[in-house]
Order: structure tokens, then C-alpha cells, then sequence
């Protein structure tokens, strides 16, 4: 089986199983197989670091985002 034989076969599936399958295959690559942030991106992360350490209570934790994700999907 090929790689396009085998993306193919797995759109087929139902989400929940592609997640799966998305995550296991995610979670079986080695460490160093993901290229660093290009410089670009690099940026975008120190500058929203940046604006959080300046003002820490902008943030939002993890329930909270998933929440105003929840909600925005509702509408």
C-alpha cells in the first residue's frame, strides 16, 4: 500500500478515527523529525511572549479557550 492509497482509504473514515490515526502516527515520529519555527514564525512566538509577560492576566487557560471555542461554534 502506498502513501495516496492509504490517505485515501483513511478520508474514508470517520473523524474520530482519523484523529486518532493522526495522533499515532504524530506521537510514533522521532523527537528531531520536526523542523525548528522558521524565523517568521520565531517572531510571532517571542512577540506574544512578550505581550503576555507584560500583561500575564490577558492570557486565558486552556478550559477557558476551549470554552470561547465551544460558544463561538453555537453561534
Amino acid at each position: 500500500m502506498t502513501a495516496d492509497q492509504l490517505i485515501s482509504d483513511a478520508a474514508l473514515l470517520p473523524t474520530s478515527d482519523r484523529l486518532r490515526i493522526a495522533q499515532a502516527i504524530w506521537d510514533s515520529l522521532p523527537e528531531d523529525a520536526c523542523p525548528a519555527p522558521g524565523p517568521e514564525f520565531q517572531a510571532e512566538l517571542d512577540r506574544r511572549m512578550a505581550k503576555y509577560r507584560e500583561n500575564p492576566g490577558s492570557g486565558m487557560t486552556i478550559d477557558e479557550l476551549r470554552a470561547r471555542l465551544e460558544a463561538d461554534r453555537a453561534k
